[in-house]
């Protein structure tokens, strides 16, 4: 096993708020953010076309039961995890793009990106401040607001996200998706 994630794991417990990167039920890279429902233990995993061990868990809301949906394996090479502060979800928001102001006539919206809001991911697992701009064809670009503007992620309106809005973002911008 790969040495610091090892010593990692072994530091966290049943309970810890964390976010992880590593591999879901079918082997999809996949980055989640919560509590860890049952304490980490080590696993033999079917991964690309073999077997492979790396540390076994599951991570949801406080009070799931561990299960298929809330699984994650981590493996040596890949596989990420750190224990973390609790977020204040109260600022935050898990709906479409749509509902954030995005449209093909808007020009400079700003807000603050988490990453998609998927059946499984139960909180942001970032906070990027980014512009939103229509590209073509429905498609809208996520692009970091410095001077690289690298796209942090590409979707359709009825994408559902997880974003928040600016601290500086015009009173009743976001009205309508409270």
């Amino acid at each position: 096993m790969h040495v610091d994630l090892e010593s990692t794991v072994a530091a966290l417990n049943a309970g810890d708020h964390v976010h992880a990167l590593g591999a879901d039920s079918r082997g999809v890279g996949t980055p989640r953010a919560g509590y860890l429902l049952a304490a980490p233990h080590l696993e033999t995993g079917q991964r690309n076309s073999g077997r492979a061990e790396g540390w076994l868990v599951y991570i949801g809301k406080r009070g799931d039961a561990p299960a298929l949906s809330n699984r994650l394996m981590l493996y040596p090479d890949t596989g990420r995890i750190a224990h973390t502060p609790e977020q204040d979800l109260t600022l935050w928001r898990a709906t479409t793009l749509r509902e954030t102001g995005a449209s093909a006539r808007t020009t400079n919206l700003r807000i603050r990106f988490g990453g998609q809001a998927t059946r499984s991911a139960i909180e942001p697992t970032q906070d990027t401040t980014v512009c939103v701009t229509y590209n073509t064809d429905g498609w809208y670009s996520l692009d970091t607001t410095d001077d690289s503007c690298t796209q942090v992620f590409e979707c359709r309106l009825a994408t559902k996200i997880w974003w928040a809005p600016l601290p500086d973002a015009p009173a009743g911008l976001f009205a309508e998706s409270l």
